[in-house]
């Protein structure tokens, strides 16, 4: 327990964690502040909004329309016949209509009225009479394919659309977290050295100091002087670029998290999440999830849905097709407004249009060849998608179990060259041992403080990199 003390007082710099920010903290205002974070809850407010549209245009649908139209007829005078005049014509048509998309067909159902009015300018000055047409109620159907529900694939796409839109979201804040804890950890692994280095330093120009009033009374050689005035200039040197480090890691942070050291005051050790947290998910769990949650899985599946419904319209199309709208209204025309709504006809309407391809030059079939090439395309990128995805899992769950056991062989090393280095260093102020011994102590020690802190640094960014994965709380 005291080496445990000893290393936490060391390398986090307890007394001074009242201004220093967790790595939870840091997170939550990486994933609350940053610009991914921005960009990702407008892009995903924007997928919301456009499902919500595409809900909206499935309900029924009211719209009026106005087409005003001009036609002039412009033949030789001489040939005034009455099928060929001279004349100008203008008319205007006004429909208010009612639409609903029938999902389960696949056609759209209609009902409203309409009216037309049409007004000729003869230049022979001879009046000729306005027309009015009417048709007050007006109900009907009309489906341009038979066969095929566009509505149908509309629906299965947007739908995992949506999802895919929801499952990037939140694989971006866990990036977001992933980023975040890597820089956070390029600082604590920067502070650690830089705490390191003003040791070595300070321990450096003590022993330096020693060393010269020895060398005045001839207890050491000159040789040894210099090694430990060279140690002195090594120890200076490190200590200036782990200040470089450790000021450029703290920029990074606080330019990522996009906040000033006066707001969010990082503090001069940053407390580490000493404690590991265990992951007890099998392989075959942490890849169920991960696959349930990636939006690269779930954009692959998307287009493996648009693809399978344009095979399906292709292949549709490529036979006889076959459309209809049918119809049932009112009508009546005359020359006066009112009178266009009086007496009206009843009337039914039956359009069947088919449409049988007799020489195409092989266009039907290659159309099909080439949606079939695309769908299988789209199914073999899915499963890459896929086999990918396991790999990154297997080798995260790998690496984190591997970090896991490294922080606690990293632990015990920097245990044990804490011991070495104060047994030497009181060995060399007894005259015990000699400046090489002292110095391979030393360098020992530096050795283990170095590769705890990458472990460490390792095992956190691994632990993130897996929740982004897989998503787990």
């Amino acid at each position: 327990m005291r080496k445990y003390l000893y290393l936490a007082f060391l390398l986090l710099g307890l007394p001074l964690l009242s201004r220093a920010q967790s790595l939870e903290e840091v997170i939550r205002l990486a994933q609350d502040s940053t610009i991914t974070a921005f960009q990702s809850r407008y892009e995903y407010q924007a997928h919301l909004e456009e499902n919500a549209r595409f809900e909206a245009l499935r309900k029924p649908q009211l719209t009026l329309h106005f087409k005003p139209n001009y036609y002039r007829m412009i033949t030789e005078t001489s040939r005034d016949y009455v099928y060929i005049r001279n004349f100008d014509r203008f008319s205007t048509s006004a429909q208010l209509m009612l639409t609903q998309k029938v999902l389960p067909w696949g056609g759209d159902a209609y009902v409203g009225s309409q009216a037309l009015w049409s007004e000729y300018f003869v230049r022979d000055n001879q009046d000729r009479p306005r027309d009015f047409v009417a048709m007050p109620l007006v109900v009907g159907y009309q489906q341009s394919l038979l066969g095929y529900n566009p509505y149908r694939w509309e629906k299965a796409v947007e739908d995992q659309r949506l999802e895919a839109a929801r499952k990037q979201y939140n694989a971006q804040l866990y990036q977001i977290a992933e980023e975040a804890t890597a820089r956070f950890f390029r600082l604590v692994c920067a502070q650690g050295m830089l705490d390191m280095c003003e040791r070595n330093k300070q321990t450096a120009d003590t022993l330096y100091a020693i060393a010269k009033e020895k060398a005045s009374i001839a207890i050491i050689t000159l040789a040894e002087l210099r090694s430990l005035e060279l140690q002195r200039l090594n120890a200076a040197n490190a200590l200036l670029n782990a200040r470089n480090e450790e000021k450029l890691a703290r920029e990074s942070l606080l330019a990522y998290l996009r906040v000033d050291e006066e707001s969010f005051p990082l503090g001069r050790r940053l407390p580490v999440p000493t404690l590991t947290k265990g992951i007890s998910m099998t392989e075959e769990d942490a890849l169920e999830m991960a696959l349930a949650s990636s939006p690269a899985v779930m954009q692959g599946q998307v287009a493996v849905t648009e693809a399978q419904g344009q095979q399906a319209k292709v292949r549709r199309e490529s036979g006889v097709k076959v459309g209809v709208d049918l119809n049932v209204g009112m009508q009546q025309m005359s020359n006066r407004f009112v009178g266009a709504f009086q007496n009206p006809q009843l009337y039914v309407l039956g359009a069947v249009s088919v449409s049988i391809p007799l020489m195409d030059h092989g266009a039907a079939k290659r159309g099909q060849a080439a949606a079939k090439a695309w769908k299988d395309r789209e199914e073999q990128a899915l499963r890459e998608a896929r086999r990918s995805l396991a790999e990154d899992v297997r080798a995260t769950l790998e690496d984190l179990r591997s970090h896991e056991q490294l922080l606690v062989h990293t632990e015990e090393a920097v245990s044990m060259a804490d011991d070495v280095f104060e047994l030497t260093a009181e060995n060399y102020a007894n005259g015990l041992c000699d400046i090489n011994t002292y110095s391979l102590a030393q360098s020992r020690r530096d050795n283990a403080y170095n590769q705890h802190l990458t472990a460490l640094a390792n095992y956190w960014t691994t632990y993130y990199h897996l929740l982004t994965l897989t998503q787990h709380e």
